[in-house]
C-alpha cells in the first residue's frame, strides 16, 4: 500500500452515471422514432444528439475511470496493474486495443480497490464478473449501433433498436460498476481514521 491519498470519486461517478442514463434514454427515444417516423431528417437530429450526449457520457466516465485508477494505484501498488496510468485514455482511442485494453484497466481498478485482499496481489485476486458483463454488453451494443448504420433500411430499426436497449442494459451495469467501486474506495481499512 503506498502513501498516497485516495480522493473522491463519488461526485464524478454519479455525473458519469446520470450521463450514461440519459445516453441510454436518447438512444432509445431515437430507435422509436425510427420505428414512427419516416422524416429521415428527425431520425438523423436525434441520433446526432445521442450521440453527442454518448461522447459526454464517455469523457465523465473516463475522468472518473482515470481518478479510480489513481486512487487503485494508492490502495494497492501501481506496479501491480497491468497497464500504466497513461492507457486509461489512451486505451479507448488505439484501435483494435480499444477492444480489450479499457477492460483490462477496469478489472485492475476492480481489483486494486478491494481492501479486503491486501496481501494477495492484484492479478491473483478475482475478476469482476460484473466488469466482464458490462463489457460484453458495451461492446456488443456498439457493434450492433455500427451494424445497424451499415444495413439495408428494412433491418436498420430492429438492429438499432437492440443496439439501443444493449446500451441501456450496459448503462446500468456502469452504474452499478461505478457505485461498487466508489464504495470499495470509501471504505476506511481497519485500524485507520
Amino acid at each position: 500500500m503506498s502513501s498516497e491519498v485516495v480522493r473522491p470519486v463519488r461526485g464524478i461517478g454519479t455525473a458519469a452515471t446520470v450521463t450514461i442514463a440519459f445516453a441510454a434514454a436518447t438512444r432509445v427515444f431515437t430507435a422509436g422514432l425510427l420505428w414512427t417516423s419516416v422524416d429521415v431528417a428527425s431520425s438523423l437530429a436525434a441520433d446526432l444528439v445521442a450521440l453527442a450526449v454518448q461522447v459526454v457520457a464517455g469523457v465523465l466516465f473516463i475522468a472518473w475511470m482515470r481518478q479510480a485508477r489513481l486512487n487503485a494505484d494508492a490502495i494497492t501498488s501501481k506496479h501491480q496493474h497491468r497497464y500504466t496510468n497513461m492507457w486509461v485514455v489512451v486505451g479507448w482511442i488505439v484501435p483494435f486495443a480499444n477492444l480489450f485494453i479499457p477492460y483490462a484497466v477496469m478489472q485492475d481498478i476492480w481489483r486494486g480497490s478491494d481492501r479486503t485482499q491486501p496481501m494477495v496481489g492484484l492479478q491473483k485476486r478475482p475478476q469482476s464478473r460484473l466488469v466482464t458483463a458490462w463489457w460484453i454488453t458495451f461492446i456488443g451494443s456498439n457493434a450492433l449501433g455500427v451494424g445497424a448504420g451499415r444495413s439495408a433500411v428494412d433491418d436498420m430499426a430492429l438492429l438499432y433498436t437492440v443496439s439501443a436497449l444493449g446500451l441501456a442494459g450496459a448503462g446500468v451495469l456502469a452504474a452499478r460498476m461505478i457505485k461498487q467501486v466508489v464504495e470499495m474506495q470509501e471504505l476506511v481499512p481497519v485500524g485507520e481514521s
